[in-house]
């Protein structure tokens, strides 16, 4: 909802206030409910790759810090494998708990995420993407802003190349000048570029990149590597689950064979780098079909969607809801507790 609209946002942020008083993560249920959160990114704001990055993506420490003592005062927060064995076998669970989960493996959930995670004895999921740990390798999201950015600054006269036709011809609000797209403008371009498929934006970049001599690569990988993910795992506070190997769309036109690669070989890969049972697993995007839920059934105990909302006994293991959180709503008390009570679904984001 736009805050452009004075009206709009005096109803939402009215809302909000309700929600945060009003919702459910000040009650105590009758009957065990987990909230689970997705996060991904942990970046102060003046790091150069918040600068390139989603607003959707990443909250600042000072923020995730905030959010965790406020979970803290109302729910028992939980390892989610903890939460899935204990419900499989029918045991007592809190009455409202909470687990923390941490999409794609990026290297800083270890530099900023993991030393205030040891500091409040908190436990979080880190949903790894097998293949690409240790490795150079980009999601094609942050290739794309490292490519629009260099380009901007560097080969401004190349906007009009017919390879970029594809996003120059979008929708979008970025007038493709010598600044650099936003924040905001990016997200824009990101999701008309999701209208490809993963392989092609990839071949896409390929091209210009190559054609430009554009160079995409940094010193800090984005990733995690595994003595990172050692080192987590054997802090006894965070786990590991499984992303996939290439963070694949698992939808009804992926092929059989690769849905076994990237929902079973991961789960091997991890385990054998971890040597910890790797017990969930996260959809990328979001997407899963029905072999795709049927296979993670037989490998894991649960997953996680990026569908809204709390989750009750009733829950599909398989089929856990969560609430994303983003530092444009997690850096406000009243909007991130009105967030978590699932109650800011009604109103459009």
């Amino acid at each position: 909802m736009s805050q452009n609209n004075p009206l709009k946002h005096v109803i939402k942020r009215s809302f909000q206030h309700v929600a945060a008083q009003f919702g459910a993560q000040n009650r105590t249920p009758t009957e065990p409910q987990l909230l689970v959160l997705m996060y991904h990114r942990v970046l102060p704001a003046d790091d150069a790759r918040a600068q390139i990055e989603e607003p959707g993506m990443w909250v600042t420490p000072d923020t995730f810090r905030k959010n965790l003592h406020l979970l803290s005062q109302r729910f028992e927060i939980v390892k989610l494998s903890d939460w899935l064995i204990r419900k499989k076998a029918g045991q007592t669970l809190p009455l409202k708990s909470c687990a923390i989960t941490f999409d794609d493996g990026w290297a800083d959930n270890y530099e900023f995420a993991f030393p205030i995670l040891q500091a409040l004895n908190i436990p979080a999921t880190v949903y790894l993407v097998a293949d690409m740990i240790g490795t150079r390798d980009m999601f094609w999201p942050e290739r794309l802003a490292r490519t629009l950015t260099a380009i901007a600054r560097n080969h401004p006269q190349q906007w009009s190349n017919p390879h970029l036709d594809w996003l120059r011809n979008s929708h979008v609000a970025y007038a493709f000048s010598q600044t650099p797209p936003t924040r905001e403008e990016l997200a824009q371009l990101i999701d008309q570029a999701k209208q490809q498929s993963d392989a092609d934006i990839h071949a896409r970049l390929d091209i210009i990149e190559a054609e430009l001599g554009i160079a995409t690569s940094q010193e800090q990988a984005s990733l995690l590597d595994w003595k990172q993910v050692t080192e987590m795992t054997q802090s006894g506070l965070i786990e590991m689950g499984s992303h996939t190997c290439r963070h694949t769309r698992l939808t009804e036109e992926t092929p059989s064979d690769i849905l076994e690669h990237e929902i079973i070989d991961s789960k091997k890969i991890i385990e054998k780098h971890t040597d910890q049972a790797i017990t969930s697993f996260c959809y990328p995007n979001g997407d899963f079909s029905a072999e795709a839920c049927r296979l993670v059934e037989q490998n894991y105990v649960g997953a996680v969607t990026t569908q809204s909302g709390w989750n009750t006994l009733k829950t599909d293991s398989n089929l856990l809801q969560r609430i994303g959180v983003h530092e444009d709503i997690a850096n406000d008390e009243t909007a991130f507790l009105a967030r978590i009570s699932g109650w800011m679904s009604l109103l459009t984001r």
